[in-house]
C-alpha cells in the first residue's frame, strides 16, 4: 500500500542567513511553519522579525539558505506572480490614495484579470467581513479613519482568496480599543477562510493572548518557540525582557482594580 502524501509546511526556512553592511539580520535561522497554524514573530526593534516575514513573499532576499512556501522554493518563483497568491497586510496600510476603497481591495484580482462582476461581488463580500459599510466602496484612503483603512488593507489582502496571510505590525498605529476588535476581526477570519497566518508584532500582549505559537527572534536568531504558556515561564533574557513590560502593567492595572489586595 502506498504511504498517503503528506502536505508540506505552508513556511520552512533552510538555515537562512540575511545580511546587511557585512552584517547577519537573519542568521542561519531553520523554522517550519505548519498549515493552518497561527503564529506571531515578536521581538525588539532590529531582531530580525520584518526581514523574516518579508523572505517569504520575496521583498526581501537570502543571502544564503532558502525559504520554501507550500514546498516550493520562493528563488524560483516570480516574484509579483508569488505575491498574488499571499495576503500582505502592514502598518502602513499602502492604500493607494487615488484609487477607492473597492478599487485597492479589488487590485489583486483586476491583475488576475477576474471579470468585473466578481470583483465587484468579492469587494461586498469583503467589506462585510472587515464590517465596514458597503457603501465605503466609493471613499478614498484619504476620507478613512486608521482603523478603517487598516481593516481595508485586511480586506485587500484577502482578495484573491490566499492561503498564506502575512501581518506585519498590522495594529501598530491604532488606538487600543481599535487594536483589540481588528485583532478580534483576524483570528475570526484566519479560522473562517482556513488561513496560515504569519503575524510581526512588538506586542507581546497581542502575541501571548491571541496565537498558538510564539516565536522571538534577538539578533538575527530564533531564541525562543512555542506556546504562550511556555513563553511566559521562559528564563532567556531577551524572553524576559519582552515579558517584562505587559506582567507589569497587569500588575498595575489589577492594583488599580483591587487596591485592597495591595500589601
Amino acid at each position: 500500500m502506498t504511504a498517503p502524501a503528506i502536505a508540506p509546511d505552508a513556511i520552512a526556512y533552510d538555515d537562512v542567513t540575511v545580511r546587511r553592511a557585512g552584517n547577519a539580520i537573519v542568521d542561519r535561522v531553520t523554522l517550519k511553519i505548519a498549515q493552518g497554524s497561527f503564529v506571531a514573530l515578536t521581538g525588539a526593534s532590529g531582531a530580525g522579525k520584518t526581514t523574516l516575514l518579508r523572505l517569504v513573499n520575496r521583498m526581501v532576499r537570502a543571502d544564503a539558505g532558502r525559504v520554501r512556501v507550500f514546498g516550493e522554493d520562493v528563488a524560483d518563483a516570480d516574484p509579483p506572480e508569488l505575491r498574488r497568491g499571499i495576503g500582505y497586510a502592514s502598518q502602513g496600510v499602502g492604500l493607494f490614495p487615488h484609487w477607492t476603497v473597492a478599487e485597492n481591495i479589488a487590485a489583486v484580482p483586476w491583475l488576475l484579470r477576474h471579470a468585473p462582476r466578481r470583483r465587484a461581488a468579492r469587494v461586498a463580500e469583503l467589506l462585510d467581513l472587515v464590517e465596514l459599510p458597503r457603501d465605503f466602496g466609493d471613499r478614498f484612503p484619504r476620507q478613512l479613519s486608521g482603523g478603517q483603512a487598516s481593516r481595508v488593507g485586511l480586506a485587500r489582502a484577502l482578495a484573491a482568496e490566499p492561503r498564506l496571510l502575512l501581518l506585519d505590525e498590522p495594529f501598530g498605529a491604532l488606538d487600543p480599543e481599535t487594536r483589540v476588535s481588528l485583532a478580534d476581526k483576524i483570528s475570526e477570519l484566519h479560522d473562517l477562510a482556513h488561513l496560515t497566518t504569519l503575524m510581526v508584532t512588538h506586542d507581546l500582549a497581542d502575541a501571548l493572548t491571541r496565537v498558538q505559537r510564539v516565536i522571538v527572534c534577538d539578533a538575527g536568531r530564533i531564541v525562543a518557540d512555542g506556546t504562550p504558556a511556555s513563553l511566559v515561564a521562559s528564563t532567556h533574557p531577551a524572553v524576559v525582557a519582552l515579558i517584562a513590560a505587559p506582567l507589569d502593567q497587569a500588575d498595575k492595572l489589577a492594583a488599580l482594580r483591587h487596591p485592597e489586595l495591595v500589601r
